[in-house]
């Protein structure tokens, strides 16, 4: 997966991601809010890992609830407090997994404890980042609305794909979203699921840069037939092309094409398959 350098932020997004990760680094406790598959509340806790490129790193593991409930709905609120309990801070953000190896195997060299403390085995590690995120600092019963913080979003860590952010290529992602919905292409089933799963993936993505996008239409026309169905096509068309980079319509054509992902599923299961 392709990130941007964390030196290319501006200073004081520098600044605020330090102060927030030096505060969740120190922590004595830290738990996740979250929706729970059941409708209710829950609150878990969860591993902070590290802030790299921009982004504040968490860890699960996907055998774990919070792991099923951030998938079904993927914002969350982190609370975490200080060792001496006087001060508090709340992040509230939208959860964006990665399953980059090198960085979950960073994760493990840097903390071998952990998937013991998940009870998960190291291929069951899942990492997740925030976007359009928020801190608030609390001390005591008094909250301090002046240090709020937006916390900036991670350029180039959109869910496993690098999209530039250019007004050609936003409008070309729309028309191949209107498109598909318009005429459904005749494929066979896995690879149409395959096809939906990186149209998704794609439209978050550019969803998350230009907020105002409409995605609906491809939730709608999908052809999965259950939730768990679309997670894992999603899942595997970001793992098929989790490195792509995308600067031209060219490359659009390339990686939103179903013989690309066909070609690329088959070479990834292997002349066993």
């Amino acid at each position: 997966m392709k990130a941007a350098n964390s030196d290319a932020l501006p200073q004081e997004a520098q600044e605020a991601l330090a102060s927030v990760s030096e505060f969740l680094e120190g922590a004595s406790i830290l738990l996740a809010g979250t929706l729970g598959l059941d409708g209710r509340p829950q609150v878990r806790p969860v591993c902070y890992l590290f802030a790299r490129d921009g982004a504040l790193y968490f860890l699960t593991g996907k055998s774990r609830r919070l792991y099923a409930e951030l998938c079904r709905t993927p914002f969350v609120q982190l609370c975490a407090r200080s060792p001496g309990a006087d001060t508090v801070l709340r992040i509230s953000g939208k959860v964006c997994f990665t399953e980059d190896e090198a960085l979950l195997a960073d994760c493990v060299r840097q903390r071998p404890e952990l998937p013991a403390l998940l009870g998960v085995p190291e291929e069951g590690l899942i990492g997740f980042f925030l976007l359009q995120a928020e801190a608030e600092w609390t001390r005591g019963l008094e909250e301090l609305p002046e240090t709020v913080l937006r916390l900036p979003d991670p350029t180039g860590l959109l869910i496993g794909i690098t999209i530039r952010k250019k007004t050609e290529l936003r409008d070309r992602i729309s028309r191949i979203l209107e498109r598909r919905e318009a005429e459904p292409p005749e494929l066979p089933a896995e690879t149409a699921r395959l096809y939906d799963g990186a149209l998704l993936l794609f439209a978050e993505a550019a969803k998350a840069l230009w907020p105002r996008m409409d995605v609906q239409p491809i939730e709608r026309a999908a052809v999965f037939e259950t939730w768990d169905q679309r997670e894992q096509a999603v899942k595997l068309a970001a793992r098929l092309i989790g490195n792509a980079v995308i600067q031209s319509p060219e490359d659009l054509t390339y990686w939103l094409n179903p013989e690309t992902l066909e070609a690329l599923r088959q070479a990834k299961a292997g002349p066993g398959r």
